[in-house]
């Protein structure tokens, strides 16, 4: 009787063991996932916005040390750390998706503007201007980074770049092709009114007053008393 009562134990040891391990390893999984997107979308920004998001990169080389811990059966350890490492995962996705939230934003209130020049003006194509503004709603930057089979981390974040600069390119293309019609004179003021920006009439200078009455858009300019 004694030996069964041993043997249950044993298995219920193992059992315990093992639900431990899963545990553990699934939470290391959710916070690896976390850490590796989370670096991507910092790549891509770095393409797209031209902006470095600082972020402490140490905590995926941390995930990884205790991810090895879990190989060794060291649960203990694991769960000590685990609490620090879950805040230094948190806070790189934080900060990372915080900055990134703005960016789009500013960005796609330029888009925004630059469709109400368009709509006035005709000079690009307008789908691609909706295409872009898409993109920058959506953020569906998975599906254009991620391949369907598993590839080494590197790959992934060279994709985040090609990505995030082909996002570049069209945004510049556009402002370049709706903007760089006008003179270098007053190409700066029709974008800070564009970004709803009002302007002073005597803070321009005869020409530039002349150069904006002149331009396609002249008609679109009101002035009002202040």
């Amino acid at each position: 009787m004694s030996n069964n009562n041993e043997s249950l134990e044993a298995k219920l040891r193992s059992v315990q063991k093992q639900y431990r391990r899963q545990h553990l390893a699934d939470e290391l999984d959710e916070l690896a996932e976390t850490m590796e997107e989370t670096l991507l979308q910092r790549e891509l920004a770095s393409a797209f916005f031209d902006e470095n998001v600082e972020v402490d990169t140490s905590a995926r080389q941390s995930v990884r040390e205790v991810m090895n811990m879990l190989e060794e059966g060291e649960y203990e350890a694991i769960e000590e750390r685990l609490a620090k490492l879950e805040s230094e995962v948190e806070s790189a996705e934080t900060t990372v998706q915080n900055r990134i939230q703005e960016l789009r934003l500013k960005h796609n209130s330029t888009v925004t503007a630059m469709q109400r020049l368009n709509d006035r003006v005709d000079r690009v194509d307008e789908l691609r201007l909706r295409a872009l503004g898409g993109l920058l709603d959506d953020w569906r930057w998975k599906e254009h980074v991620y391949p369907e089979d598993d590839v080494e981390f590197e790959t992934l974040a060279q994709n985040a770049r090609e990505y995030g600069r082909e996002m570049r390119d069209a945004f510049d293309e556009l402002q370049e092709a709706l903007f760089g019609h006008y003179p270098p004179d007053i190409r700066s003021l029709i974008e800070r009114m564009i970004d709803d920006e009002r302007l002073s009439y005597a803070d321009l200078e005869p020409e530039q007053r002349t150069l904006l009455a002149e331009s396609d858009i002249g008609e679109y300019i009101e002035l009002t008393l202040s």
